[in-house]
């Protein structure tokens, strides 16, 4: 997995006003932290000229029925917590944990950047249109490993097949620690048709997601159904059997 991101907003145009672009840079993408690792360092870089000025916001992560939820915790340090760039510059944040570990399951936050929006200058060509410049919200995920143990996914998968034919696949995570599917593949009908899902997705522990896909009108709604795919944690493989309800 990349180690750096870039970020990039396109500028839209719009009759009486002019929208820009702003991006910045960020290296981890991801914080791991530990009861013997319980700081983690990130560097921000502006890639514009102009200096950029973002807010700073942590939350607890967990995952309600497939859906993201953030809570306002305490329980993560991320400073500072309001932070300027000057134009192609890099700027040290912290993230750091402020509670002892859970004994046995992964903890789960996310630290946010929000780019404070700043009036842009009018453009030559149009005088009379004001500039406004499009702000950015990097969301970067934190994992706090349990104190013992090694946190790991375990997912039991089910497949069904909903009335207007589409294939509904859904992942239990029943183990300590989060995994992150990027994308797989499906053999149905003995290998005959081979459906591709590629919308990448977090399973946090005790969570459950879900992925609807399309499949040709013809294919057969009966027997197993072979997975292949990849995540953050390496390759893997599952056999699913739906009866075709």
């Amino acid at each position: 997995m990349m180690t750096r991101m870039r970020w990039l907003v396109l500028a839209v145009g719009l009759a009486s006003a002019a929208a820009e672009a702003s991006s910045f840079n960020i290296s981890p993408i991801r914080a791991e932290l530990s009861a013997a690792h319980p700081t983690e360092v990130l560097t921000l870089t502006n890639a514009e000229d102009a200096p950029v000025v973002v807010e700073v916001r942590v939350f607890k992560w967990s995952q309600v029925d497939g859906a993201e939820q953030l809570d306002d915790t305490r329980e993560l340090l991320s400073t500072p917590p309001v932070l300027q760039i000057p134009g192609s510059k890099d700027q040290i944040v912290r993230v750091a944990l402020r509670r002892e570990p859970d004994p046995a399951t992964e903890l789960t936050y996310r630290v946010i950047y929000q780019e404070v929006p700043q009036a842009a200058a009018p453009q030559a060509t149009a005088p009379q249109a004001t500039g406004l410049r499009v702000a950015l919200r990097l969301s970067i995920p934190v994992f706090v490993a349990p104190v013992h143990g090694k946190a790991k996914a375990d997912l039991l998968w089910e497949a069904r097949w909903l009335a207007d034919g589409d294939l509904q696949l859904a992942a239990t995570n029943r183990g300590n620690g989060h995994t992150q599917i990027i994308d797989f593949d499906l053999a149905l009908g003995g290998g005959a048709t081979t459906i591709h899902g590629n919308t990448a997705k977090y399973i946090l522990a005790g969570s459950r997601m879900v992925w609807t896909l399309k499949a040709p009108a013809d294919v057969a709604k009966h027997g197993a159904i072979a997975i292949h795919g990849r995540s953050d944690q390496g390759d893997f493989s599952a056999d699913v059997v739906t009866d075709g309800t």
